[in-house]
């Protein structure tokens, strides 16, 4: 029987000042490829953003993110695990597509990096994990500082046979 891991959201909110350069998010994608050992294939970890879009009292963006094993070894597990951030202030919230998502800034008038993460694993023999393309909405377009949205995906794999898992991390 075929066991595929339901999608889980968790949605963490960091408090902290950063130093942010100003300008728009622009289109942006990264693949990071991992050599295995013992002649195991590799893992890549592919992360994709849109540029931001505004609407109304919010900008929107597209991101989609995966881990990808090729091999000729049987996979025990594969995920993706994604994190998207964005600099916030004034209660300004962000959700990221996925159910139960939302996360927002304190009322404080600081900057604050607030992120939300998701992931979804195969268990089922399959060589990859694909998040669904999804939309992110920033709202209000006021409270988000900048040239701030970034993805950081982590795609990790465990392979039958072997006790350890790899990982690696695109970001974009």
């Amino acid at each position: 029987m075929k066991k595929i891991s339901k999608l889980l959201a968790s949605a963490a909110v960091a408090v902290s000042i950063f130093s942010y350069s100003i300008g728009t998010a622009d289109a942006a994608s990264q693949a990071k490829t991992l050599t295995l050992p013992s002649s195991y294939g590799t893992l890549t970890s592919n992360a994709w953003r849109s540029g931001l879009t505004s609407s109304g009292n919010t900008y929107q963006f597209e991101y989609q993110t995966s881990a990808v094993y090729s091999g000729s070894q049987t996979v025990e597990w594969i995920k993706t695990s994604w994190e998207t951030c964005a600099s916030l202030r004034n209660s300004a919230s962000m959700s990221i597509g996925v159910s139960g998502d939302g996360v927002s800034a304190s009322a404080s008038s600081s900057w604050q990096n607030i992120c939300a993460s998701a992931y979804w694993q195969n268990s089922n023999g399959s060589k990859g994990a694909y998040s669904n393309r999804r939309n992110a909405v920033i709202k209000p377009k006021s409270d988000y500082r900048s040239g701030t949205v970034s993805i950081q995906n982590e795609a990790k794999v465990k392979l039958k046979g072997d006790a350890r898992s790899w990982a690696i991390n695109a970001s974009v």
